[in-house]
């Protein structure tokens, strides 16, 4: 007669056990700001390239069990470099007139979808976390800006123009970039209730450059790869675990 007392004693502990180990889902709106850049693997660069803040935003979703989840989104996401050097401001007939300070200004715009696994330090998922996982950005367009500032206090220059995805071989002297990037992410983050901040670091491990064929002559472009921090909240509407 004594076993029922001590299952009934236990019973609590076992339910709660169970509540643990519950799968809880969420998903909500995540916005954020990531600060990108370009990796050349090839050197010399003329100038210095540098970094150029963007936004992003979409949605979120998190499916979770214990200290583990999945999460993953579908995300607008803003990212580029800048780059500046010096340039030879020149005439029609390409004779120097004066010296100019240059800014390089690129922006690109992806449909970016990140799947990451995180292992929370509360068993309901609640807390501070890590994660890591692949990602997918789709190359949406873009724009290119270049600034001459000549030294000698005339007019600054500005021209620019569109980037376009390609996912073949250019045969003109339009500016592409390749239709999709593909890397690894990893960060930290913290949850409270549907609360979940997170920052991160971006790895593309595709070349952005496109290959090319002109008169009968083919090449390819210097290899560069995308590289981002970035930083998030999202609100988490559902089971919270």
């Amino acid at each position: 007669m004594r076993i029922l007392p001590l299952l009934l004693a236990g019973l609590p502990l076992l339910l709660a056990h169970q509540a643990q180990a519950q799968t809880s889902f969420g998903i909500g709106p995540r916005v954020g700001l990531n600060v990108a850049t370009f990796h050349y693997p090839e050197k010399p660069i003329i100038g210095t390239i540098g970094y150029r803040p963007g936004f992003e935003a979409g949605l979120a979703a998190n499916l979770g069990r214990g200290h583990f989840a999945l999460q993953a989104a579908v995300l607008y996401s803003q990212k580029g470099f800048t780059q500046r050097y010096t340039a030879d401001v020149r005439t029609g007939n390409n004779v120097p007139t004066s010296t100019a300070d240059a800014e390089y200004r690129n922006r690109l715009h992806y449909l970016t979808i990140p799947l990451s696994l995180a292992y929370t330090q509360g068993s309901d998922g609640q807390g501070a976390q890590v994660f890591a996982g692949p990602y997918l950005g789709v190359l949406l367009g873009g724009r290119y800006e270049t600034i001459l500032t000549p030294r000698d206090g005339s007019t600054p220059l500005t021209f620019g123009g569109a980037i376009t995805p390609i996912s073949s071989t250019a045969r003109d002297f339009e500016y592409y970039a390749q239709h999709f990037d593909v890397g690894l992410q990893a960060g930290l983050g913290y949850r409270y209730q549907g609360l979940l901040l997170q920052v991160n670091y971006s790895l593309g491990l595709r070349s952005l450059a496109n290959s090319y064929l002109y008169n009968g002559v083919s090449g390819s472009n210097p290899a560069y790869y995308n590289r981002a921090f970035q930083g998030s909240l999202t609100y988490l509407f559902g089971k919270q675990g």
